[in-house]
């Protein structure tokens, strides 16, 4: 007759602890996907607050020129220079 080896302790704490590890390992690669979508929604943000700084910089330094406060007076304010012609369209 045929020897049957006997199912012991270590085998079961051995198919455990390798069950543990895969378990273990395709949890942290769902946190890592969900970390990296995360990370570059981020980025894209960032890249995106850049450009808005780069535009509010530009404007910053046009703040203090006369074409500036000249732009800001027609435009906002509705005011011309003297001997300029206004016309005022009717079909409004």
């Amino acid at each position: 007759m045929k020897k049957r080896k006997k199912f012991n302790i270590w085998t079961l704490i051995l198919i455990a602890a390798f069950c543990y590890f895969v378990y273990t390992v395709y949890h942290q690669q769902a946190l890592l996907e969900v970390g990296n979508t995360k990370l570059s929604d981020l980025k894209a943000n960032i890249h995106s607050e850049e450009v808005k700084k780069q535009q509010l910089e530009k404007q910053k330094s046009m703040i203090n020129t006369d074409e500036f406060a000249e732009k800001i007076a027609r435009d906002k304010l509705g005011y011309v220079k003297d001997g300029e012609k206004i016309y005022i369209d009717t079909n409004k």
